[in-house]
């Protein structure tokens, strides 16, 4: 079996201690913002400069959107394929469940929006 020794510590000229060991540097924590390039913090959720927003998903405008195209456009082609009947209904609602999961998997990540101020 073979022993793995520690690393190699340096001691002091002056007090004969163990000197601290060198730290790799830390991550850097100033970025620019996506939307007017001005600094700010890693972590921050709001841009200091231009009050840009971090957010996930769609807005609520996006999916109301998403979802009237959804009721609306798919009993309008349906209705070009079969005369209206319940299935028209059915397909309202399968439209308006499309366009829902549309707009969430659309913008389904984190994007910078401006702030309207």
């Amino acid at each position: 079996m073979v022993r793995l020794s520690p690393l190699p510590r340096q001691r002091s000229v002056l007090t004969g201690n163990y000197l601290p060991v060198p730290r790799p540097p830390a991550q850097e924590t100033v970025v620019l913002c996506p939307v007017c390039r001005g600094k700010m913090q890693r972590t921050d959720e709001e841009c200091p400069n231009c009050h840009a927003v971090r957010h996930f998903g769609p807005t609520r405008r996006e999916t109301v959107l998403s979802a009237l195209i959804g009721v609306t456009g798919a009993p309008a082609i349906s209705l070009l394929i079969i005369r209206p009947s319940y299935w028209t209904a059915i397909v309202a609602v399968v439209g308006l469940l499309g366009g829902f999961y549309v707009a969430h998997s659309r913008h389904a990540s984190d994007r910078w929006l401006r702030n309207p101020r």
